[in-house]
């Protein structure tokens, strides 16, 4: 960090002041979105956890209504303790650029030992959208026709399902 960044500056000659002011120079790349860019590994990137058991996610399905997706799964508790899984569902399209994905959903999910429990996240419009300055308005990118990138995991590092909705998906249909 520079100084200007962190904590701040005051005007001169004060190097201390109650109200400085801190310049954020990094944008949109703050923490995971930082690390995912700049191709940079964490030590704990971020959704990390530990747990006392192990699950399996499986049986993934996209459907997609009326504009609205619907991503589900299976989550399998592998281990010999009961447990609470966080899957996490990021999404991705060329418009964030210089981000590369952002969290729309995580769900904790309490799962026995030897058992299964299903976990599903809803999307619609507001995640595939951003705003456009020029057109000082927030707009859709499947209705510019880009590709939804989605990936499933269990932190912002640690994906074990990634999945392209296309652009169609927010008409009507189904994809699997």
């Amino acid at each position: 960090f520079t100084q200007e960044q962190s904590p701040g500056v005051c005007p001169p000659p004060k190097t201390w002041c109650p109200n400085m002011t801190a310049t954020f120079s990094e944008g949109v790349l703050v923490g995971y979105r930082w690390n995912d860019a700049k191709g940079e590994p964490s030590a704990f990137p971020f959704g990390y956890g530990l747990t006392y058991t192990d699950f399996e996610y499986s049986n993934f399905s996209v459907s997609c209504d009326g504009g609205r997706a619907t991503v589900s799964l299976d989550v399998a508790n592998i281990g010999d303790r009961d447990g609470e899984a966080v899957p996490q569902l990021y999404v991705g399209f060329e418009d964030l650029l210089p981000a590369l994905r952002q969290l729309r959903g995580f769900s904790k999910v309490h799962v026995p030992k030897g058992k299964t429990a299903k976990a599903a996240f809803q999307l619609g419009e507001d995640d595939w959208s951003f705003y456009d300055v020029g057109a000082k308005q927030w707009v859709s990118a499947l209705t510019l026709g880009h590709a939804i990138h989605l990936s499933l995991g269990t932190s912002s590092a640690e994906f074990v399902w990634h999945r392209e909705l296309p652009a169609e998906c927010g008409k009507s249909g189904v994809a699997k």
